[in-house]
């Protein structure tokens, strides 16, 4: 590039020593480049790109299986990531050749775990920050003599003192819980069908994470895990009815079970039923006179696909529900009211290709921490029937002998 002569003499007799040296080297560098364009710096892709210059979840697994292999390198994208994320290495990974996953494939992961997954998409997530959070509520059990547990309406004469009275507030507590999972894949699989691994290891993942989630909002103790619904107080639990027969499902548990969820929690309220609940929900049939019609069967019968809604709410076949004659085979729900607390960050995602290294094979390791349980305390009494309402029903056992697990 060239600089005129008077412009340069301009600036030496106007700077000082130190700074004319300075202009004088960034004037040469100018002239060096032979361009008579600015010199912009360059930074890595993988600097600002949260998919750290892969191109897909395959790419950045394929690059860690072949850095296991001896004379083959580090790819350059995994040597960049590598020492970008090399600070981070004490809490997210493996320090013998672990690599932790880019953000954009995590969120990846985590998104599709959120498509498969029937509780978390329906219910109230809290993002957590810290270990531990509590969140007020309105502590209301019952409406027989107030409203907001305590809020009572008075009617006053004229002149005459007006009485107060209050809401009644509690607190429930979300702590976080930590699930981890652990998956090998073979060198052949990542080397061989890069294309073919990317929905393999994704579905393996996401199905994992939105599996173990799933079970524990519906089956947990409570106890390191969240209180799943069938274990949680304010869940009411019906009898089935006298002489019902051992893993039966018939139209009065459903009537009776859609009586007693809460009027307000109708619009979201969904199904959920082991799919060894089909049968009889597919046979159930309603009394009339000494015969018995159909309740749940298409109007075409067995020609038309089965219905997907009961009482006009969706019905999800689900595996997370127990077995049929068991308290939680079939279950009415508005996950609205169910708190899901996670932490900010999500899903932390690493691999390895130390960990089984001798069996040529590379570690993924997906770790998670949650927590989740309804805000009701107690199923709330109406004003006029001492028959409780609450956002989650169930059906209780109708067997002589139970295999009801919570959590896993």
């Amino acid at each position: 590039m060239f600089v005129p002569e008077d412009i340069q003499q301009a600036v030496k007799a106007a700077l000082g020593e130190t700074v004319r040296e300075t202009v004088e080297a960034a004037v040469k560098n100018l002239g060096d480049s032979g361009t008579g364009a600015p010199v912009t710096s360059v930074a890595e892709r993988s600097d600002d790109d949260e998919s750290g210059g892969f191109k897909s979840f395959a790419h950045f697994a394929r690059d860690v299986a072949r850095a296991s292999v001896a004379g083959a390198g580090t790819s350059k994208e995994l040597a960049a990531w590598s020492a970008k994320t090399a600070g981070h290495m004490q809490e997210g990974d493996d320090s013998q050749g672990g690599f932790l996953v880019p953000e954009e494939f995590r969120n990846t992961l985590l998104k599709n775990s959120l498509d498969a997954a029937i509780v978390r998409p329906r219910a109230t997530v809290i993002p957590m920050a810290t270990n531990s959070v509590k969140i007020p509520f309105v502590n209301e059990t019952s409406q027989v003599s107030s409203v907001y547990g305590g809020v009572v309406i008075y009617r006053a004469s004229e002149a005459s003192q007006i009485s107060a009275s209050n809401p009644t507030f509690g607190q429930v507590e979300l702590s976080l819980n930590k699930v981890t999972g652990l998956v090998y894949v073979s060198s052949e699989l990542l080397e061989d069908s890069p294309i073919s691994m990317e929905p393999l290891l994704t579905a393996m993942f996401s199905e994992a994470i939105s599996f173990q989630e799933d079970d524990d909002y519906v089956n947990g103790t409570g106890t390191g895990m969240p209180l799943g619904i069938i274990n949680a107080p304010c869940t009411i639990t019906l009898d089935k009815e006298s002489e019902q027969a051992d893993e039966t499902i018939l139209w009065e548990n459903i009537v009776k079970m859609w009586s007693r969820l809460h009027p307000r929690c109708a619009a979201k309220a969904v199904w959920l039923a082991n799919p060894d609940t089909f049968p009889p929900l597919a046979t159930m049939t309603q009394a009339v006179g000494s015969a018995g019609v159909p309740v749940y069967l298409p109007a075409h019968a067995a020609a038309d696909a089965p219905y997907g809604t009961l009482m006009g709410r969706p019905l999800i076949l689900t595996k997370k529900c127990q077995t049929l004659g068991d308290k939680g085979d079939i279950i009415l729900a508005d996950f609205s009211q169910y708190l899901v607390g996670t932490k900010a960050r999500g899903l932390q995602v690493a691999q390895s290709i130390h960990l089984r290294f001798d069996y040529d094979q590379t570690a993924f390791r997906f770790t998670l921490r949650y927590d989740g349980q309804p805000w009701w305390p107690a199923a709330l009494t109406p004003k006029y029937s001492t028959s409780t309402l609450s956002p989650f029903v169930t059906l209780g056992a109708r067997s002589a002998v139970t295999t009801t697990t919570s959590g896993s």
